[in-house]
């Protein structure tokens, strides 16, 4: 049991020194970080490890993001880049904004989804809620994304 201000959550994570320090790193940081230089994104990344998914907006309103910052904090982090660089859209391989580029460190695997991201056009919704949650499904154990994935619900190449 954990207690983050004062209100009691569960812990099920590992009891191993080093990965309960990485996910009590992951427990205490905020929702959704934001980042105003191209030094503020590298420090991120770095900082983030292999152990979590990335999911980086370029020029992203972070208020969309936040809301998928909240939901899925324990399995992903989450940044919006104010200011950036042409060097950090060609580092990330995207060319225009709105952009939001998922990263797995750990797969060396990176995706990109381009907006708008404004509106509560529904099917927008949808599509972006199932790009974060397929890119999350790379985060799991092996066997278990192979039969998710293999049930027939999500269309994803691995």
């Amino acid at each position: 049991m954990l207690f983050i201000h004062g209100v009691p959550i569960e812990y099920t994570g590992s009891r191993k020194a080093d990965q309960l320090v990485r996910n009590l790193k992951k427990f205490v940081a905020p929702d959704v970080s934001i980042l105003e230089s191209d030094s503020a994104i590298k420090t991120f990344v770095e900082n983030a490890g292999t152990s979590f998914p990335m999911f980086l907006g370029f020029g992203v309103n972070d208020s969309l993001i936040a809301e998928y910052g909240r939901k899925y904090k324990k399995r992903a982090w989450f940044a919006v880049a104010k200011d950036f660089s042409e060097d950090i859209m060609v580092a990330y391989e995207f060319d225009k904004v709105p952009a939001l580029v998922s990263i797995h460190p750990k797969y060396k695997e990176q995706s990109l989804f381009y907006g708008p991201f404004e509106g509560n056009c529904y099917p927008f919704l949808v599509f972006v809620h199932d790009f974060i949650f397929s890119m999350l499904i790379i985060s799991l154990r092996s066997d278990l994304r192979h039969r998710i994935l293999s049930c027939g619900h999500l269309i994803y190449h691995t």
